[in-house]
């Protein structure tokens, strides 16, 4: 396995005055983040009209975003796309920039508290390592969290849930920043919308069928709707050893 670079694709419809708010900034200072600047067009209109007549007022925007990241201590590079089909246009830039997280955008509090629901149909070490060099040397709490169909899984969840504090505690993240909670429940998305309630933000793994159904879901609609602060997705590792491809 190839050791991920963790750049954070951050997309934002950038001529319908979407913003980055400033403590998601300060959230992805520790990790390179590509912003993508997209706006959807009607069907009849070229992109390359679109193009001519937004391109310098979108630039401008997306290098004012760009500054913010700068400012605070991150990297950034941009991106620009005007495209008539927005799910589609986030896998593809996810993967030409090999980014293994993208953010699914929220205002957001500062960040001090973190969600990370972990279950058997995701890479749980890899969203555990993502999630240690997010946070850094910072002082950020995080909660992992398994939801289990019937009682007969709670062992497993408790097992899956040790390895993954196991991981963050080998990474840096001093054991007494980490919770663990094992539930059961037959609504696992809204038990972990309802979870996110308590939390500033929310790393999710990407599970199967892929990044475009889970962002554009019920799923992130439920934890997105219900968290106070962004929720970042991170991708399976490709075939290829990237996020991308």
């Amino acid at each position: 396995m190839s050791e991920p670079n963790w750049t954070v694709l951050v997309p934002v419809e950038v001529l319908a005055g979407e913003t980055i708010p400033e403590s998601v900034v300060d959230v992805l200072t520790t990790l390179p983040v590509v912003v993508l600047g997209y706006h959807v067009l009607p069907e009849q209109t070229p992109p390359g009209q679109a193009r001519l007549q937004f391109e310098t007022q979108a630039q401008t925007k997306l290098g004012e975003l760009a500054a913010a990241f700068h400012e605070a201590g991150g990297i950034a590079e941009t991106r620009l796309v005007f495209t008539h089909d927005e799910e589609q246009t986030l896998d593809r830039v996810a993967d030409e920039t090999g980014c293994d997280a993208i953010l699914v955008p929220n205002p957001a509090p500062d960040v001090e508290r973190l969600l990370v629901p972990l279950s058997g149909e995701v890479d749980a070490s890899r969203v555990t390592e993502f999630v240690a060099t997010l946070i850094g040397d910072r002082n950020i709490a995080v909660t992992l969290l398994h939801v289990a169909d019937g009682e007969a899984e709670t062992a497993a969840g408790r097992s899956l849930l040790s390895d993954a504090a196991a991981h963050l505690r080998e990474s840096g993240v001093p054991a007494a920043a980490i919770t663990s909670e094992v539930t059961v429940s037959e609504s696992p998305i809204r038990t972990i919308a309802t979870a996110a309630v308590d939390h500033h933000a929310v790393v999710m793994g990407e599970s199967e069928p892929s990044l475009r159904s889970f962002l554009f879901g019920d799923a992130s609609a439920q934890v997105a709707a219900q968290s106070v602060g962004p929720v970042v997705v991170v991708r399976r590792e490709r075939d290829d050893g990237s996020a991308g491809g």
